[in-house]
C-alpha cells in the first residue's frame, strides 16, 4: 500500500473524531497535532510536520502544531512576517503556491531563517498553502526532512489529502455548526476504512507464526466491531 494510499484510509478515521474532540473542548493546537502524528506515522521515512496558521491581518504565520519539531525552532520562527523570501512556509503563504525547498542550507529563500533551521538538524522543507472553501490561504502545512530531498509523486498525493483535511479541522473549529452538518458525510467513509484495514491486515496474516496470527486476527474482529458500530450509527443517523 502507497503512503498516499494507507493515509488516505487513516485520516478518513481521524475526520470523524475531530467532531467529537472539538465538541468536548479540545484545542485546536491538539486536534491538528494528532492528525500530525497520524501523517508522521504512515510514512516510512523520518519526517516533522508542522502547521501554521496565517493572523488574521494576513501578514504573519503563527504557531498551529507541530509535534515532533523542537520547541526552540517553533518559537524561532513564530509570528515571522510572510513575503516573497520568507523560508517555505512564509512564501507559500504570501504567493498562494507550494514551496518545495530541498536544500535549506542553499536556497535563497532561507537565507535569512537557515540558522534557525540547520542547527536542528533540518535540511529540506516542502510547504503547502492550506485554503478554505473559498480559496482563501488559512495556513501552511509543511514536511521536513533531515535529509536534503524532494517529494515524490506518491507524496504530493499525500500533501494534497493532508492539507484538506487539516484546512475542515481548521474550518469546524471556527465554525463548529459546520462540524454538525459534516457527521453523516463522514461515517460512511468510516465504515469503508475500517473495513479496507481490516482486510489489509488479514492478507499479511499467512507470513506470520501463530502468536503473530492471533494478534492479527484480534485487529481484524476489533476493526470489523468498530465498523458495525459506526454502520449502525449511521442507520439510526438515517432514520
Amino acid at each position: 500500500m502507497t503512503f498516499a494510499a494507507g493515509l488516505h484510509q487513516a485520516l478518513n478515521l481521524r475526520r470523524s473524531d475531530v467532531v467529537s474532540e472539538l465538541k468536548r473542548g479540545d484545542s485546536l493546537q491538539d486536534v491538528l497535532g494528532r492528525h500530525l502524528v497520524t501523517v508522521e506515522a504512515m510514512s516510512d521515512d523520518e519526517i516533522l510536520t508542522s502547521v501554521l496558521l496565517l493572523s488574521p491581518d494576513g501578514k504573519r504565520l503563527t504557531h498551529g502544531a507541530a509535534p515532533s519539531l523542537p520547541q526552540v525552532y517553533c518559537d524561532a520562527i513564530n509570528g515571522l512576517e510572510i513575503g516573497p523570501s520568507a523560508g517555505s512556509c512564509g512564501t507559500a503563504a504570501f504567493t498562494g503556491r507550494a514551496v518545495y525547498v530541498t536544500d535549506i542550507a542553499t536556497d535563497p529563500l532561507w537565507a535569512p531563517y537557515k540558522e534557525y533551521a540547520l542547527p536542528h538538524g533540518l535540511r529540506s522543507c516542502w510547504s503547502t498553502p492550506i485554503r478554505n472553501a473559498d480559496g482563501e490561504v488559512m495556513g501552511t502545512f509543511a514536511i521536513y526532512h533531515r535529509s536534503i530531498s524532494g517529494p515524490s509523486r506518491d507524496e504530493l498525493n499525500a500533501i494534497d489529502l493532508i492539507t484538506d483535511n487539516v484546512a475542515k479541522a481548521i474550518t469546524w473549529a471556527r465554525n463548529p455548526e459546520a462540524a454538525d452538518n459534516q457527521l453523516p458525510e463522514m461515517l460512511p467513509r468510516q465504515v469503508a476504512a475500517l473495513q479496507a484495514i481490516a482486510s489489509a491486515i488479514g492478507q499479511q496474516a499467512s507470513s506470520l507464526d501463530e502468536e503473530g496470527r492471533r494478534a492479527v486476527d484480534a485487529v481484524v474482529r476489533a476493526s470489523a466491531e468498530l465498523a458495525e458500530v459506526v454502520q449502525r450509527h449511521l442507520e439510526e443517523v438515517g432514520g
